[in-house]
């Protein structure tokens, strides 16, 4: 018996033993999880007065550098349009419109259109010599004088200018200087003799001695 009582007071001793030590881990536990929180509520609050201070810190130093007064247009450029210009016009083709008008006989809207080439134009020879031949036909002989010696100036050796001069002052009696003008032309080309003597323009001049001696040559 003093075995068995022997072995259940050890038995008892190990219970009483493991009780303890368990008793003890819980306690330990305890008092551990408690410095745990106070801890971590120490860091929180620490963490939350460095936030503050930094915020603090940063809206100042923001409100210390100074700020843009000029707007910035974000806005695309775009290139300015171009001026406007006007369209360009060639004197030729006005010139060749007024031509055809002259030979079909509408001699009015054929002056407009030579008028207007020269406008645009105004060194243009055949232009100033046709549009002298109807100032001829409208016994405008000042206006056609002005602007067949222009042609002569701005072009000597042009034929046409100079005998259409002939013809202007062979009509007014002026024969000198019809046959100064004839006797050029012809120098310049020589089938204007051919013409001169078919020409009623040129009729004041054909009992001129001087004249047949021109036309010969």
């Amino acid at each position: 018996m003093s075995y068995i009582h022997e072995a259940l007071k050890k038995a008892q001793k190990e219970r009483d033993t493991r009780r303890g030590e368990y008793d003890g881990v819980l306690s330990t536990s305890g008092k551990g999880a408690r410095s745990v929180t106070r801890k971590a509520i120490r860091v929180a609050f620490l963490a939350v007065i460095i936030l503050f201070l930094a915020f603090g810190a940063y809206s100042w130093l923001n409100s210390k550098v100074p700020k843009t007064t000029k707007a910035i247009d974000h806005r695309e450029e775009r290139p300015a349009p171009p001026p406007h210009q006007e369209p360009v016009i060639d004197p030729k083709e006005i010139y060749d419109r007024a031509r055809a008008l002259h030979i079909g006989g509408r001699l009015a809207d054929a002056r407009r259109l030579y008028l207007e080439t020269l406008k645009i134009d105004p060194g243009y020879i055949d232009a100033l010599n046709n549009l002298g031949v109807i100032y001829i036909h409208d016994k405008d002989y000042p206006a056609a004088s002005s602007v067949l010696e222009k042609a002569t100036r701005l072009r000597p050796g042009h034929v046409d200018p100079y005998y259409n001069l002939a013809c202007v002052y062979a009509i007014r009696g002026e024969l000198g200087q019809s046959l100064a003008y004839l006797r050029k032309a012809v120098s310049l080309y020589g089938p204007a003799g051919d013409w001169a003597q078919k020409d009623a323009d040129l009729k004041n001049l054909w009992e001129s001695p001087e004249f047949q001696k021109i036309i010969q040559k």
